[in-house]
């Protein structure tokens, strides 16, 4: 052994030295991981977000106008005027029926 040289003097600084290097690669380890998870989850939003503007746009594409909702209410409305129709002339044959099962009751037996 040589005399001049300090053995565990140079042991505790290449311990210091290696500690502050692993203390470096966590902290490279631990950014570089968060910045992945970000652009993960940027990336992940950005997938959506298109996702939603595809929906709208074939929503957009497909929406009814207003010349479509017009037709519609015309068609309903005209629909209405049939029932209405039918209705009164349901009440008419109704009023008949009436007046058959009234004379029925009232002369029916006589001839």
């Amino acid at each position: 052994m040589s005399p001049g040289i300090d053995y565990p003097a140079w042991k505790f600084w290449f311990d210091v030295v290696q500690y502050l290097i692993t203390i470096i690669v966590a902290v490279y380890v631990w950014t570089s991981n968060r910045a992945h998870a970000r652009k993960k989850d940027m990336d992940s939003v950005k997938e959506v977000v298109v996702g939603i503007g595809t929906r709208v746009t074939k929503l957009e594409t497909g929406a009814i106008s207003k010349d479509d909702l017009a037709a519609v209410y015309n068609r309903v409305n005209a629909i209405s005027d049939q029932v209405s129709n039918l209705s009164g002339k349901m009440d008419g044959i109704g009023e008949n029926l009436s007046m058959i099962q009234e004379y029925l009751l009232n002369n029916g037996g006589k001839k």
